[in-house]
Parts: C-alpha cells; sequence; structure tokens
C-alpha cells in the first residue's frame, strides 16, 4: 500500500516555510552583527595565511591587532582562529573581498555544501519503491529546516562541512566503498571541526572493519601532511595549543553537548570540566558499541550510524546551535528507515508510529535549541538541548539492536518513542 502523501506535503510547507524564514533574517543580518560574527575569525586567518604567516597563524597577538581593525569602530575583543589549517587555506581566496561581501559569499557556499549534504543523504537512503517522492522532499527540507540552518547562516560557520562528508561517508558505506567513506569523513571533519567527529571516529574504532580503519588513517595522514605543508611544525603546534585552551574560554551551560549540562548544574569550575570530560568519554564507548553491532550486522549501519552521529554531537567538547546541522543528513535517511521498517510488517498501522519517533525527535531537538539560543539555556533545568539529544540516542541504541527481527524493531522504537516522551516532559 502506498503511503500518503497528505502529511508529506504538510512538512514540506512548514519546512519551506521556515527556510524561507531563514533566508530573510540572513539577509537584514546588519553590519554589525557580520563584525561580531564567527565569520571575522574566519576571515582573519585566511588573510594570515594568504600574507605568508602561516607559522604564526596562532599567535593571538597578530591576530588581535587585524580583528581590532577588521570590525572597527566596533571594539569587541578578539575572537581567536581556532581552526585547521586547511581551513584557513580555504576561507583564504575570500579575503581578497572586504568583510561584509566574504560573510555573504562563505554564507551562500556554506549553505550549499549543505544542501549538498542532505541531498546525497537522500539519494543514498534505502527507500522503499511504494513511498511518494514527496515524502523524499519532506526529509530533505525537514532536514534544512532546523535550527542549525538558520545559527550557520547567521554566523557563516563550517559544520555543513562535516555533515557533507558524513552524507558521503553513508553513501560509500551504504555501497561497500568503506575506506574511502572513512576517509572523506576523517579529512571533512579535520578541516572543519575535528571535535564534532570523537563519536564517529569512536563508530568507526568499533566496527573494527580493517578497510575502514585504514581509510581513516589515511584520511588523517593526508590531512596532517597537508597541514604541515602549509604552516610547518611551528604552526602545527599553534594549532594544538589554541585548541587546546578554546573549550575554557567559554560559558559551559550555553553549549548544546554533555558539557553544556555539566556547565547547568556545576557552573564552569574545574568539577564542571571533570564531569564532562567524563560524560563525553561515555558517550564516545555508547558509539563505539554501536560500531560493534554493526559489525555482527551490518543491516543496523543506517541506525547505527545516525546514533552515533547523535553521540558525537554529545561528546563534542565544544558545540553550538550551528552545529545540529551535523544532524541532518542523518535526519534525511532516518526518515527513509522509517519507511523501510514499516514496510517489513503492517505498513497502514505502522508507518504512523515510525515517522512520529523520527519527526518528533527532529522537532523537540529543534524548539529545545530555540528556547536555548533565546535565553542562554537559563530555561528550568537549563541546556535542554542536551537532554533531548539524549532522548535520541536512546531511541537509537535500542532500534540498533533488533534490526533482524521486524516486529522486535517496531516495539523497540515504540519504546522508544515512550522514553523520549518521558524527557520532554522531563
Amino acid at each position: 500500500m502506498s503511503p500518503s502523501a497528505r502529511p508529506a506535503r504538510v512538512i514540506v510547507a512548514v519546512a519551506g516555510a521556515l527556510i524561507l524564514g531563514y533566508a530573510l533574517v540572513w539577509s537584514h543580518v546588519s553590519h554589525s552583527d557580520v563584525g561580531r560574527s564567527d565569520f571575522t575569525a574566519f576571515y582573519v586567518g585566511g588573510t594570515l595565511l594568504r600574507e605568508g604567516h602561516g607559522a604564526q597563524l596562532y599567535n593571538e597577538a597578530l591576530q588581535q591587532p587585524l580583528h581590532t581593525a577588521l570590525i572597527a569602530p566596533d571594539t569587541e575583543g578578539n575572537l581567536p582562529f581556532v581552526n585547521s589549517p586547511l581551513a584557513a587555506a580555504l576561507v583564504a581566496p575570500a579575503t581578497i573581498f572586504d568583510l561584509h561581501l566574504a560573510y555573504r559569499i562563505w554564507g551562500v557556499l556554506e549553505l550549499g555544501l549543505l544542501i549538498l549534504a542532505v541531498v546525497i543523504a537522500v539519494r543514498s537512503a534505502p527507500w522503499p519503491e511504494t513511498v511518494p517522492r514527496v515524502w523524499k522532499l519532506a526529509a530533505g527540507l525537514a532536514a534544512l529546516g532546523s535550527m542549525g540552518t538558520l545559527t550557520v547562516l547567521a554566523q557563516a560557520q563550517w559544520t555543513p562541512v562535516v555533515a557533507l562528508g558524513l552524507a558521503l561517508a553513508y553513501r560509500d558505506w551504504r555501497r561497500g566503498n568503506d575506506a574511502r567513506g572513512a576517509a572523506v569523513l576523517v579529512m571533512t571533519a579535520g578541516i572543519a571541526k575535528p571535535h564534532l567527529a570523537l563519536g564517529l571516529l569512536a563508530f568507526m574504532l568499533g566496527w573494527r572493519n580493517r578497510r575502514v580503519i585504514l581509510g581513516a588513517l589515511g584520511g588523517a595522514l593526508a590531512f596532517g601532511v597537508a597541514s604541515l605543508l602549509l604552516v610547518g611544525p611551528s604552526g602545527i603546534a599553534g594549532f594544538i595549543g589554541i585548541a587546546a585552551s578554546s573549550t575554557t574560554r567559554w560559558d559551559l551551560r550555553h553549549m548544546l553537548s554533555v558539557v553544556g549540562l555539566a556547565g547547568t548544574y556545576l557552573g564552569n569550575g574545574a568539577g564542571a570540566r571533570i564531569a564532562a570530560a567524563v560524560a563525553s568519554v561515555g558517550a564516545c564507548a555508547v558509539a563505539y558499541w554501536l560500531g560493534s553491532r554493526v559489525r555482527r550486522d551490518r543491516r543496523r549501519l543506517d541506525v547505527a550510524l545516525a546514533g552515533a552521529t547523535v553521540l558525537s554531537l554529545l561528546a563534542a567538547p565544544h558545540a553550538y546551535p550551528h552545529d545540529l546541522v551535523l544532524l541532518a543528513p542523518a535526519l534525511a535517511w532516518s526518515v527513509a528507515l522509517a519507511f523501510r521498517r514499516a514496510d517489513v510488517l503492517q505498513p497502514s498501522a505502522r508507518r504512523g508510529r515510525l515517522l512520529a519517533v523520527v519527526f518528533g525527535l527532529w522537532t523537540l531537538i529543534n524548539v529545545a535549541a530555540l528556547v536555548d539560543f533565546s535565553d542562554g539555556a537559563a530555561f528550568p533545568p537549563g541546556q535542554l538541548t542536551a537532554l533531548t539529544l539524549i532522548a535520541a540516542a536512546v531511541v537509537a541504541w535500542v532500534a540498533s539492536g533488533t534490526v533482524r527481527d521486524g516486529e522486535a524493531a517496531v516495539g523497540s522504537l515504540a519504546h522508544g518513542l515512550r522514553r523520549q516522551r518521558f524527557a520532554a516532559h522531563f
């Protein structure tokens, strides 16, 4: 039985309206807000590399006057460049333009990469033949209609690069190109935000697939050699130093990972950082376990990788609302997975429940992110987004253990939905 297209059309309308609204908000970003966006740090890094200061790329004494002149007459303090040398190389061509034009160009490029990532995920997902094409459009637009897309545009942020790497890895792994998928994921994460890939690296280790491990090592080697050629040993040392200290600069409760939960309840002291580190290791351990489930049965790849992506975001020592776009490809293929699982049993009776799990969790995550963004994660009980991400990880964990048995899979997802409702109520 072909599923109804009416709910899909509603999702398309709502998500399309959100995306249009995001574009309108972005088009009206003021000059002062551009000067206070994260892109100013990228612009400084690209400028320093273009002018031949690779070895001193992470020297804040060198960054400070350039940043001050860039945002004048505003007197905001320096926002340090903490991305990789390859990131500076990629953004360097945009620095031939003034800051405001470069900001617009970079925002469009990042949005384009995010759209490409979602399209790849939708096209690579396991859709049953009976699913109307409008559901694929609904999955893609819903993935793009997240709170993360708005903040990516506002900050001209890098996370779509990692999302693209994830989508390419998913496509390659579904086709059996294990080494290439791992290499692409490691390289894109290294370029943009390696800290967002901790859980995904744990997932690959847990998979214990020799080709995946070799591909990841090859990607890391290529990234390291390219970085060394760009900035030399002193630049690499500077990158490691500034990246290690970057998590101590900001209010922890504003982060949407387990770090944010630690900051909510324990403040910014050493106790909070220790608790956050322990929780991050725990999230990586669960991601490792999900990888081991794929090793035992490759049919678990889709749901286990979605869970590992959520856990990777939870484990990140530094994560903000724009980083939610990392989940966009996973949302797209999870909608397809809900249809495929429903086809195993009674489509008309089970499909709605499975789709409610996927879209319900996605909605909760984004509403929580909006609340946290609006009030600085002060609304009781503090950081809400992390709680919804934990609920999503629980659902993925339960579902990944029951892929072999269709009835058990549906029952497990229903159990996960009950857990999700409890977390939302809490």
